[in-house]
């Protein structure tokens, strides 16, 4: 992928505690006509905006785009099916959103351009891993062995794996010298913590739903 395209629509932290740095002037909204509107698109501030949603379309190369599609499709079809297609899509961006926020509070600092829709990916293991904790998984192991594994186990795997990465790279929230990595770590873990959220909450309201449905219901008269 060009260089320019992720430097032009990637998410750069720095630019949320310097703006003016990256060519943000000021606060500029666009009007409603369609020309103004792609002129906002070039402005500073209109990139500053766009960014968390345009860097979830953008992957660094083949490699990126294929891991995250595998994800997507040993995970996304099971939980699209029991959540449905417009929850799954609510929890895909936002779970991208959550993770991109989480990675420029931890590197607030940096300047390097961030890409990819690993975040929402990792909002959709989290679900899977709180919604669906009986489901079992065709796992890789090398060089050239599949195995199942119970889902919830590689999830807890996955999860430790990416509190390892930031264990390794470890920086401080708001530190103006955290320069990040080659792996956004915060977004994976955001993301993660976002989609097993979700589930949670969904599962709580559903009890509670339940309940408030077993107490409405008229007392049987005895005796008759």
């Amino acid at each position: 992928m060009s260089d320019d395209l992720a430097a032009n629509w990637g998410v750069r932290p720095a630019c949320y505690l310097h703006p003016s740095s990256c060519g943000v002037a000021g606060v500029v909204l666009p009007s409603a006509h369609l020309a103004s509107l792609e002129q906002w698109t070039h402005t500073g501030f209109g990139h500053l905006v766009l960014s968390p949603f345009t860097s979830l379309w953008l992957h660094a190369d083949w490699w990126h785009v294929g891991f995250n599609l595998l994800f997507l499709l040993v995970f996304g079809g099971a939980l699209e099916n029991e959540i449905g297609r417009f929850r799954f899509l609510r929890l895909y961006f936002g779970g991208g959103l959550v993770a991109t926020a989480c990675h420029i509070v931890f590197n607030i600092g940096s300047d390097v351009p961030t890409i990819g829709a690993s975040g929402a990916i990792a909002a959709v293991l989290g679900a899977h891993f709180w919604r669906l904790p009986r489901a079992w998984v065709l796992t890789y192991f090398p060089p050239v062995f599949l195995f199942p594994v119970p889902a919830p186990l590689f999830g807890i795997l996955w999860i430790a794996a990416q509190f390892a990465g930031v264990w390794n790279n470890f920086r401080l929230p708001f530190s103006p010298s955290a320069s990040g990595g080659s792996i956004a770590w915060m977004a994976h873990i955001g993301g993660f913590a976002w989609g097993a959220w979700a589930m949670w909450r969904t599962r709580k309201k559903r009890s509670v739903q339940k309940r408030a449905g077993v107490d409405s219901k008229p007392l049987s008269n005895m005796g008759k």
